[in-house]
Protein backbone atom coordinates (compact mmCIF):
# COMPACT_ATOMS: atom_id res chain seq x y z
CA UNK A 1 0.00 0.00 0.00
CA UNK A 2 1.09 3.46 -1.26
CA UNK A 3 0.90 6.26 0.91
CA UNK A 4 0.74 10.01 -0.88
CA UNK A 5 2.18 12.80 0.51
CA UNK A 6 -0.75 15.43 1.08
CA UNK A 7 0.40 18.82 0.94
CA UNK A 8 -0.97 21.85 2.67
CA UNK A 9 -0.57 25.41 1.67
CA UNK A 10 0.52 27.62 4.92
CA UNK A 11 -0.94 30.65 4.73
CA UNK A 12 1.95 32.67 5.21
CA UNK A 13 1.07 36.00 6.59
CA UNK A 14 3.02 39.28 7.84
CA UNK A 15 2.37 42.55 9.57
CA UNK A 16 0.02 44.64 6.83
CA UNK A 17 -1.48 48.13 6.90
CA UNK A 18 -5.13 47.62 5.72
CA UNK A 19 -7.67 50.71 4.46
CA UNK A 20 -10.68 50.74 7.01
CA UNK A 21 -13.11 53.52 7.23
CA UNK A 22 -11.40 55.90 10.11
CA UNK A 23 -8.06 55.57 7.70
CA UNK A 24 -5.55 52.65 7.60
CA UNK A 25 -5.16 50.56 10.41
CA UNK A 26 -1.30 48.75 11.11
CA UNK A 27 -2.01 44.85 11.89
CA UNK A 28 0.44 42.40 13.41
CA UNK A 29 0.84 38.97 11.75
CA UNK A 30 -2.35 37.51 13.24
CA UNK A 31 -4.08 39.99 11.29
CA UNK A 32 -4.60 42.17 14.91
CA UNK A 33 -5.30 45.82 14.53
CA UNK A 34 -2.13 47.62 16.45
CA UNK A 35 -3.24 51.08 15.72
CA UNK A 36 -5.00 53.46 13.27
CA UNK A 37 -3.83 56.29 10.79
CA UNK A 38 -5.68 58.80 8.84
CA UNK A 39 -2.51 58.63 6.27
CA UNK A 40 -1.56 55.77 4.65
CA UNK A 41 2.31 57.30 4.96
CA UNK A 42 2.28 57.62 8.59
CA UNK A 43 0.83 53.90 8.91
CA UNK A 44 3.78 52.33 6.82
CA UNK A 45 6.29 54.30 8.29
CA UNK A 46 4.61 52.71 12.15
CA UNK A 47 4.70 49.23 10.17
CA UNK A 48 8.46 49.49 9.15
CA UNK A 49 9.54 50.96 12.89
CA UNK A 50 7.44 48.24 14.69
CA UNK A 51 8.20 45.47 12.15
CA UNK A 52 10.12 43.16 14.47
CA UNK A 53 7.28 43.30 17.17
CA UNK A 54 4.51 42.93 15.14
CA UNK A 55 6.07 39.91 13.21
CA UNK A 56 6.37 37.71 16.78
CA UNK A 57 2.49 39.05 17.24
CA UNK A 58 3.93 41.14 20.33
CA UNK A 59 2.67 44.58 21.49
CA UNK A 60 5.11 47.09 19.55
CA UNK A 61 7.54 48.72 22.08
CA UNK A 62 6.21 52.57 22.59
CA UNK A 63 9.05 55.23 22.15
CA UNK A 64 8.88 58.60 24.25
CA UNK A 65 8.59 60.36 20.93
CA UNK A 66 5.44 58.29 20.47
CA UNK A 67 4.19 59.47 24.06
CA UNK A 68 4.02 62.83 23.38
CA UNK A 69 3.34 62.98 19.70
CA UNK A 70 0.23 65.14 19.85
CA UNK A 71 0.90 66.89 23.34
CA UNK A 72 0.95 70.47 23.10
CA UNK A 73 2.96 72.65 26.01
CA UNK A 74 5.41 75.07 26.15
CA UNK A 75 8.15 72.27 26.35
CA UNK A 76 6.84 70.85 23.30
CA UNK A 77 8.83 70.78 19.64
CA UNK A 78 6.15 71.97 16.87
CA UNK A 79 8.55 71.31 13.71
CA UNK A 80 7.32 67.44 14.04
CA UNK A 81 4.10 68.67 13.25
CA UNK A 82 5.06 71.18 10.54
CA UNK A 83 6.70 68.77 8.99
CA UNK A 84 3.48 66.24 8.44
CA UNK A 85 1.20 69.12 7.78
CA UNK A 86 4.03 70.62 4.98
CA UNK A 87 3.98 66.77 4.11
CA UNK A 88 0.45 66.56 3.26
CA UNK A 89 0.65 70.07 1.78
CA UNK A 90 2.94 68.54 -0.67
CA UNK A 91 1.14 65.39 -0.72
CA UNK A 92 -2.16 67.15 -2.01
CA UNK A 93 -0.22 70.27 -4.09
CA UNK A 94 1.43 67.47 -6.27
CA UNK A 95 -2.19 65.59 -6.52
CA UNK A 96 -3.96 69.13 -7.51
CA UNK A 97 -1.36 70.08 -10.12
CA UNK A 98 -1.80 66.63 -12.16
CA UNK A 99 -5.50 66.98 -12.02
CA UNK A 100 -5.53 70.84 -13.43
CA UNK A 101 -4.97 71.53 -16.74
CA UNK A 102 -3.73 74.46 -18.20
CA UNK A 103 -7.01 75.20 -20.30
CA UNK A 104 -9.38 74.44 -17.40
CA UNK A 105 -11.70 76.98 -15.85
CA UNK A 106 -11.61 77.10 -11.85
CA UNK A 107 -14.18 78.51 -10.03
CA UNK A 108 -12.93 81.85 -8.16
CA UNK A 109 -13.05 80.39 -5.07
CA UNK A 110 -11.31 77.58 -6.01
CA UNK A 111 -8.23 80.07 -7.85
CA UNK A 112 -8.45 82.27 -3.90
CA UNK A 113 -7.93 79.31 -2.14
CA UNK A 114 -5.19 78.29 -3.95
CA UNK A 115 -3.98 81.55 -4.49
CA UNK A 116 -3.78 82.20 -0.46
CA UNK A 117 -2.05 78.56 0.23
CA UNK A 118 0.93 80.12 -1.82
CA UNK A 119 1.12 83.32 -0.48
CA UNK A 120 0.87 81.90 3.30
CA UNK A 121 3.30 79.52 2.36
CA UNK A 122 6.00 81.51 0.37
CA UNK A 123 5.49 84.11 3.43
CA UNK A 124 6.54 81.26 6.12
CA UNK A 125 9.50 80.50 3.85
CA UNK A 126 10.66 83.73 3.52
CA UNK A 127 10.31 84.23 7.24
CA UNK A 128 12.47 81.24 7.99
CA UNK A 129 14.62 82.25 5.17
CA UNK A 130 15.53 85.95 7.15
CA UNK A 131 16.11 83.75 10.52
CA UNK A 132 18.54 81.72 8.98
CA UNK A 133 20.55 84.77 7.71
CA UNK A 134 19.73 86.30 11.58
CA UNK A 135 19.13 83.93 13.54
CA UNK A 136 19.08 86.14 17.11
CA UNK A 137 16.40 87.92 15.84
CA UNK A 138 17.86 90.68 16.52
CA UNK A 139 16.42 94.08 15.00
CA UNK A 140 17.36 94.31 11.27
CA UNK A 141 19.75 96.96 10.57
CA UNK A 142 19.06 99.66 7.85
CA UNK A 143 22.14 101.05 5.92
CA UNK A 144 20.97 104.71 4.71
CA UNK A 145 23.34 106.17 2.59
CA UNK A 146 21.17 108.91 0.97
CA UNK A 147 22.42 112.32 1.98
CA UNK A 148 19.85 114.15 4.03
CA UNK A 149 18.18 117.09 2.30
CA UNK A 150 17.80 120.42 3.97
CA UNK A 151 13.42 121.44 3.92
CA UNK A 152 15.36 124.93 3.14
CA UNK A 153 16.69 123.86 -0.25
CA UNK A 154 14.56 123.97 -3.20
CA UNK A 155 15.27 120.85 -5.59
CA UNK A 156 14.88 121.25 -9.74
Amino acid sequence: MRLDKIETKKEITKPSVVKISEGYAVCDVNKKQVKVFEDIDVAKSYLKRHLPELKEGKEPVVYVSEIMEGVLDDTDDDGWMAKSELYKLAKYAIALHGMIQDNDNLEPWVQSKITKASDYISTVKHYMEYLELNPHGEEAVIVDDMPVEDSDDEIY
